[in-house]
């Protein structure tokens, strides 16, 4: 549900785009309802594999059946000859079903005629890269998806429809309750997709008391039916219960949105519930933890307050499990409290005194950018490391490289450094240093490697094989020489991997159309290397640096 929140920005851009469009969804039969919240759907196609769940069911076990169901609704897809489709699915299987389509202009993950998934889009390429150099990423994948559709992203926010609400009235919950005036009304979504990525029931437990007796608030439960040992569990450990109400399993989707909209603020795990209520403008707390990571999808809307861990380790890497998730624990219920307090008192979220110091601690409000984009500003200020330093350098060169026309003023840069404590450290100096002799060495291996591309397109021409090979081989050890420097230095792995990404999408047996793509590759690796050595060289040296995430290396997994 949230990721189809997340899409609202993008259907609403091609919208404005082409007025006269039609839109249809295709999304899994799990949200067939989500569908009635996204503005701009004019239709939906239901693609229904969990009937085949359960083989106990099924009239015989034959794969067949499932082969015979999707070859059905891909042809009756295919018959409606669209004239667009945008799939923001990375899975193989969502590649293969578009190549199977045969619609002509694709956004977004396919594959070609021998089964090579395929990306297309500077920002789908981007994508690609991004789950390997989350470190190093500024954009929400609300932005990433917006932007692979050439969406201008200016005030655009996630929205829902809100016109699909009922009233959820049961026993548990009197007809006057949010009409009683009897104190501030906060909701709690304790689960999760992923178990090891919640909070704990006593965390919540202990929050839920310190609510209530500091603000005489009452609490309501969310959740799908899964959930609701989670629910009984924490339920147990207060000692407010009557305060607490339970509606997990209880509620579609239409009483969640609500139930929602009368919350004063959410406290919840990454889920597609925070991504509702953010889209109902009811405050939200969001607790990221483990693999979820807020820079890639905090509700995408202004106002909200985000919590994460300020570890080493954290977020974990896609394919990583964790046995001992330390990160939930620096998290403590009375943070939450103190936050809300200022809130209700300053309206506004406000640092609490006490946390001002806090090192292994990241609060982020979402704020709207100085360009009108969603982004996340630090409301603890930590010393300024070199991640951060690149991370910042980053969302600067890709918005320039990636958005036809786009020249974003480095003067944006330092004010978001201003974000951040900075000291003296002659370390970094040193450091910035090396890595901008790195990204040097980059920059001639592009050019290089251009050069050699000219070779290939001369020695096609003129049907000189032995050349042909010569250049080959020297341009494997090229590449070989740039993979190694990413894969020896994270913070230069955002531009070798998207050189790389480039080249997989290549495609033909043209040996001279190839070399003129290759070279183009080779030239754009050469000039986001010179423009990433031009935004380091604007940042004022003076800062700390924590040597321990020059080595941080994710793992492939999304």
């Amino acid at each position: 549900m949230g990721d189809l929140i997340q899409t609202t920005p993008l259907i609403r851009g091609l919208k404005d785009k082409h007025p006269n469009a039609r839109i249809t969804l295709m999304v899994s039969s799990d949200f067939e309802d989500a569908v009635s919240l996204i503005p701009g759907v004019d239709d939906s196609i239901v693609f229904n594999l969990r009937q085949f769940k359960d083989s106990n069911e099924w009239e015989d076990e034959s794969w067949v059946k499932i082969y015979r169901y999707i070859e059905s609704e891909l042809n009756s897809i295919r018959n409606k000859e669209f004239d667009l489709l945008v799939n923001l699915s990375h899975s193989r299987f969502s590649a293969l079903m578009v190549h199977y389509l045969k619609v002509q202009n694709v956004i977004g993950f396919h594959c070609n005629t021998t089964g090579d998934r395929m990306t297309g889009h500077p920002w789908m390429q981007y994508f690609g890269t991004e789950p390997f150099n989350r470190s190093f990423n500024e954009f929400n994948l609300v932005e990433i998806f917006s932007r692979s559709a050439e969406i201008d992203m200016t005030g655009k926010e996630i929205q829902v429809l809100e016109n699909h609400t009922e009233f959820y009235s049961g026993e548990d919950m009197p007809s006057d309750f949010f009409d009683s005036g009897d104190g501030l009304i906060i909701g709690f979504q304790i689960g999760s997709s992923l178990e090891n990525r919640r909070w704990s029931t006593a965390s919540f437990a202990k929050l839920a008391d310190l609510l209530v007796e500091k603000l005489n608030a009452r609490i309501i439960l969310f959740g799908v039916a899964s959930e609701s040992k989670s629910a009984t569990e924490m339920i147990e450990l207060t000692n407010n219960k009557a305060r607490v109400t339970d509606l997990t399993g209880k509620t579609d989707l239409k009483q969640l949105t609500g139930l929602l909209k009368g919350c004063d603020y959410l406290v919840t795990n990454d889920t597609g519930t925070m991504h509702l209520a953010a889209a109902l403008n009811t405050k939200i707390i969001g607790l990221f933890f483990a693999h979820a990571h807020p820079f890639e999808t905090a509700p995408f809307s202004s106002g909200h307050l985000i919590f994460q861990a300020r570890i080493s380790c954290a977020p974990c890497s896609y394919g990583v499990h964790c046995s001992n998730i330390v990160c939930v624990e620096k998290v403590l219920p009375e943070h939450i409290l103190s936050f809300v307090e200022n809130h209700i008192e300053y309206k506004m979220w406000q640092l609490p005194s006490g946390l001002i110091n806090s090192s292994e601690l990241n609060v982020y409000e979402t704020v709207a950018s100085t360009q009108g984009i969603i982004r996340l500003k630090p409301v603890i200020k930590h010393d300024l490391e070199l991640e951060d330093i690149f991370r910042l350098a980053y969302s600067f060169l890709w918005r320039e490289i990636l958005v036809e026309g786009t020249g974003a003023s480095l003067n944006g840069l330092q004010e978001l450094l201003e974000d951040y404590k900075q000291s003296d450290s002659e370390n970094v100096g040193a450091l910035l240093k090396n890595k901008t002799e790195l990204l040097e060495s980059i920059e001639a291996h592009g050019k290089e490697g251009a050069r050699l591309c000219e070779g290939i397109v001369k020695s096609a021409a003129h049907a000189l094989p032995v050349k042909l090979v010569k250049f080959g081989e020297d341009i494997q050890r090229i590449d070989e020489k740039i993979e190694l420097a990413g894969m020896a230095h994270p913070e230069l792995k955002p531009i070798t991997d998207m050189f790389t990404k480039r080249k997989e999408n290549l495609m033909g047996s043209d040996i001279s159309r190839l070399g003129i793509e290759s070279r183009k590759c080779y030239r754009l690796l050469e000039n986001e290397s010179r423009r990433m050595i031009e935004i380091l060289s604007t940042i004022q040296i003076g800062i700390p640096y924590s040597t321990h995430n020059s080595i941080r290396v994710a793992v492939p997994g999304r």
